[in-house]
Parts: C-alpha cells; sequence; structure tokens
C-alpha cells in the first residue's frame, strides 16, 4: 500500500503550482492541489486518529477553503 501524504510536502507542492504558471494565484494553487489530492484526503480521513487528522496540513488546507461558496450554489 502507497504510504499515506506527506504533511511537509503539502505547501511545496503549491509553489511549483505557482512557479510552474499552472496557478495564477496562491487560493488557484491550493483549489487545484485540493482537487487532485481529494482520493488522499479521503483515505487520510478513513487511517488517521481525529488528532493526527486534524493537525495535518492537507486536512488544514481543506477546512480553510470550506463548503460555503458550494452550498451557497446550491439550487
Amino acid at each position: 500500500m502507497e504510504p499515506l501524504l506527506d504533511s511537509n510536502s503539502v505547501h511545496a507542492e503549491i509553489d511549483k503550482l505557482l512557479l510552474s504558471g499552472q496557478a495564477e494565484t496562491a487560493h488557484e494553487a491550493e483549489e487545484i492541489w485540493l482537487d487532485s489530492h481529494l482520493p488522499d484526503l479521503t483515505r487520510l480521513a478513513m487511517e488517521l486518529d481525529e488528532d493526527s487528522f486534524r493537525k495535518h496540513e492537507a486536512v488544514k488546507l481543506l477546512l480553510s477553503h470550506g463548503s460555503r461558496p458550494f452550498e451557497d450554489g446550491l439550487p
């Protein structure tokens, strides 16, 4: 089985998206990163205890984005 997502690599990968020009803003880079790592985030939720899950940088990033724009867009 593949190792869990490394908490320390989250921001480095977001920086790469910015530096490569794949994203124009930090927010856009974070959203691209989150979209491409949804399976990893799901796996973290299933395999980590609650405390470790909440401390993981990817989870902090996900929670900082919230779901309000999605909820507001529902009919």
